[in-house]
């Protein structure tokens, strides 16, 4: 179980634990967190569940897939270095203190 801290657009935090296997999509979901749409149901067909990983994460969550990096060219503001899909984040216990802030809409 991992607890996930998800910054809506205009700095309000939710703080969730999330099961281990879960995908960080999922935790938002599950807990009802807006500004993560999830339109695919974490198909990795869509950019809807794109966040900001916190920069202190960046290097400690897992790679980007080419098939996520094509999907996040369709997303709202990208930054190259900062930009994921919470769909292809699998939370570990490794991921406890992960946060992440939404872009301003999901397109």
């Amino acid at each position: 179980m991992a607890k996930i801290t998800y910054v809506e657009h205009g700095g309000k935090e939710h703080v969730v634990d999330v099961a281990n296997g879960m995908t960080v999509m999922e935790g938002a979901r599950d807990n009802n967190i807006p500004g993560i749409e999830a339109d695919c149901g974490g198909a990795c067909a869509c950019s809807t569940c794109h966040v900001y990983v916190d920069a202190a994460w960046v290097e400690k969550i897992p790679a980007k897939d080419d098939m996520e990096e094509d999907m996040l060219d369709f997303a709202y503001e990208p930054d190259p270095a900062r930009s994921r899909l919470t769909c292809q984040i699998k939370v570990t216990d490794a991921l406890d203190g992960l946060r992440v802030q939404m872009p301003e809409k999901q397109i």
